[in-house]
């Protein structure tokens, strides 16, 4: 079995058994976040950061690996990188991609560019999230600074100060980059009801794995 889909499939029947109760029971809202892949640092007098070819073969990736999943949103932070992490998905899927803030407009005052701070989609994103209605099924890509944010404000809680969290323990180890790990290969999956940051089911998941990069980058 291709190494791209082994940690997919055993992850997706554990999250399937978790859930299948509630389902028959009313229509959660699903939730697949990622942190983009790969990255080239800005050049020139350009601070905008783009994917780098193993960043891009990574997302080209998310297309089988979602293969059996029917999307209806995808959502993205205000950079370009995240923007690319599901171009390929969007395609695939005729579906357009969400970025709050919009990128081009004015977002407390400032421009919104690749030069305003990661942190500033924690609140737009996690808000969307939250309204999205029963049955809805949305893929996030966002950056190291506010991805962990944005899974606590769905309701999965910060570890204990001084602890970190295990494989398959309903915590994040904090609420910005500080503790992120330096990979690109991780996929969270979050079921939850409706418009109640109360998750049914919380797991950590890889995908493409066997891609790796020393690259720096949030």
């Amino acid at each position: 079995m291709s190494h791209i889909y082994r940690h997919w499939i055993v992850a997706i029947t554990i999250v399937c058994g978790s859930v299948s109760y509630a389902w028959t029971q009313e229509r959660l809202v699903e939730i697949y976040l990622i942190r983009h892949p790969e990255t080239d640092p800005a050049s020139g007098d350009s601070r905008t950061i783009y994917l780098n070819e193993t960043g891009r073969k990574r997302a080209a990736l998310l297309v089988p690996t979602l293969a059996g999943v029917r999307v209806s949103h995808l959502l993205a932070s205000h950079t370009v990188r995240t923007h690319e992490a599901l171009e390929d998905v969007a395609r695939s899927r005729s579906l357009p991609i969400v970025q709050l803030p919009q990128p081009g407009t004015t977002w407390k005052g400032q421009l919104v560019n690749d030069e305003m701070s990661r942190r500033e989609p924690i609140d737009p994103i996690a808000e969307a999230l939250l309204k999205l209605s029963p049955g809805s099924v949305a893929v996030v890509a966002l950056n190291s600074e506010n991805i962990y944010a944005v899974i606590n404000r769905l309701g999965v809680p910060v570890a204990a100060a001084g602890e970190s969290c295990a494989i398959g323990q309903r915590c994040v180890p904090c609420l910005n980059n500080t503790c992120f790990p330096p990979v690109f290969d991780r996929l969270w999956y979050i079921a939850l009801r409706a418009g109640k940051p109360e998750p049914v089911v919380f797991v950590e998941l890889r995908y493409g794995a066997g891609w790796t990069s020393d690259r720096p980058g949030g």
